[in-house]
């Protein structure tokens, strides 16, 4: 049995600490945080609960989905909703687009959604139907140095405005003009190839931190773990050929491993001894914010489908729509504002989303709205940035990193997140094990 520290309860953490304790580890979990979940966890405000943003999940998340099932057993249905791939406009839009795939064997049943798009030209359909066949099959070069942008030119541009961009933007939270093509056709493949629940819509039931990150911790907690919420770390330092320090509150503990799994902008401020040149190549990430506005309303109102989790709207400024039948009988959307730089006053942005919406639905006024913006909610996932972080050393030491930024094959997602955790366990594991 080793000692082993985990510094940060976002979703890699729990996954990295949940696993470890699981092998029998003895372990300290350190967060700087009261509510674990890092960039994907609850909410609390003035006796209301909401979460910091909002995560559809796909099918293709397959580790991550996992996880919850092991936490939640039988419950798993009450956690997460399953519901097939479905991409719609808001009501009353210049635009509209609807994509809906039938019950048919990946990937027909999205190249059929495709061809019955409503929205396109018969025209239209065909040439996205013969792209987005050469890309599913490998057929399609994709030149790491692409963007999605040039990925996409030749297609039509009611698809690049309508499906291809508005997908790059939820995927990768990276403007098409810059995102990295590899890892959309990579996201894009994972989902429409295989199992035909990859390109299902996951939606949570439970709040981000209950669905996963506070079942973690509790059973790490069972398993004999420590929990260390409310304790910001100062720095990690190597003990020794073997071990690690972690400095708390000016106190230092040792241990025989340590992984940190923070985000990559805390990673330096942790590691100011650091001469891998990780810490400064870290520092030189761009990142793209999200803004999340919540509008509660007295009621339910007519207009609004339950099975559809998620609208697209048209980006001025909102991007996508989510609705929530809360229990006590009254409705909250949620807008979404993904990869921008907007630099409005916080009324402005409301009072432009909230007229937004009213343009596709008579809505009454809210009787409250909040605004949650993370201003470095994921990296910006360009092809510079990718192959910089493809380059960084996965551990030094016996200190492993965790965390979304760590699996650059794909975007900074949940599923990323998840995925990191357990290979940064693996990769102790073996080490321990040699």
């Amino acid at each position: 049995m080793m000692r082993i520290a985990v510094v940060g309860a976002g979703w890699a953490g729990c996954v990295a600490a949940l696993t470890l304790a699981r092998r029998g580890h003895a372990l300290t979990v350190f967060e700087a945080a009261r509510i674990a979940g890092g960039r994907a966890r609850r909410v609390e405000h003035n006796g209301r609960t909401f979460d910091n943003g909002q995560h559809l999940l796909l099918g293709a998340y397959q580790r991550t989905l996992a996880v919850i099932a092991s936490l939640h057993g039988r419950d798993d249905e009450s956690a997460l909703q399953r519901l097939p791939l479905l991409l719609q406009t808001a009501p009353r839009l210049r635009h509209e687009i609807l994509v809906r795939a039938p019950a048919l064997p990946a990937p027909l049943h999205l190249l059929v959604a495709l061809a019955c798009a409503r929205g396109l030209t018969i025209s239209e359909r065909a040439a996205t139907l013969r792209w987005a066949g050469l890309v599913l099959r490998g057929k399609s070069p994709v030149d790491e140095s692409w963007t999605v942008a040039e990925l996409i030119a030749a297609q039509p541009a009611a698809a690049r405005d309508l499906l291809w961009s508005p997908l790059c933007v939820a995927a990768l939270n990276t403007p098409a003009e810059s995102a990295s093509a590899t890892v959309f056709v990579e996201v894009l493949r994972r989902s429409f190839n295989g199992s035909t629940e990859n390109s299902s819509l996951v939606v949570p039931r439970a709040d981000l931190t209950e669905l996963l990150p506070a079942p973690a911790l509790r059973e790490v907690a069972t398993l004999g773990g420590e929990l260390c919420l409310g304790a910001p770390v100062e720095s990690v330092s190597r003990a020794g050929p073997a071990g690690a320090s972690v400095r708390v509150a000016g106190v230092e503990r040792r241990f025989d491993a340590a992984i940190i799994a923070t985000g990559p902008q805390h990673v330096a401020r942790l590691l100011p001894w650091d001469t891998s040149g990780l810490a400064t190549n870290l520092a030189s990430l761009r990142y793209e914010p999200i803004s999340t506005l919540h509008f509660e309303f007295a009621y339910v109102f007519p207009g609004v489908d339950p099975a559809v989790p998620m609208l697209m709207l048209d980006g001025n400024p909102g991007q996508w729509l989510f609705w929530h039948r809360l229990p006590n009988g009254h409705q909250r959307a949620s807008v979404v504002i993904s990869a921008h730089h907007r630099e409005e006053p916080e009324a402005a942005i409301t009072a432009a989303t909230l007229a937004q919406l009213q343009r596709s639905y008579q809505l009454p006024a809210p009787i409250w709205q909040r605004l949650i913006t993370e201003k470095r909610a994921t990296y910006a996932c360009t092809p510079v940035q990718r192959r910089l972080l493809q380059a960084l050393p996965a551990q030094i030491g016996c200190i492993y990193f965790a965390g979304d930024w760590c699996v650059p094959e794909l975007p900074a997602t949940l599923e990323s997140a998840v995925l990191s955790g357990e290979r940064a366990v693996a990769r102790l594991q073996g080490d321990f094990d040699a």
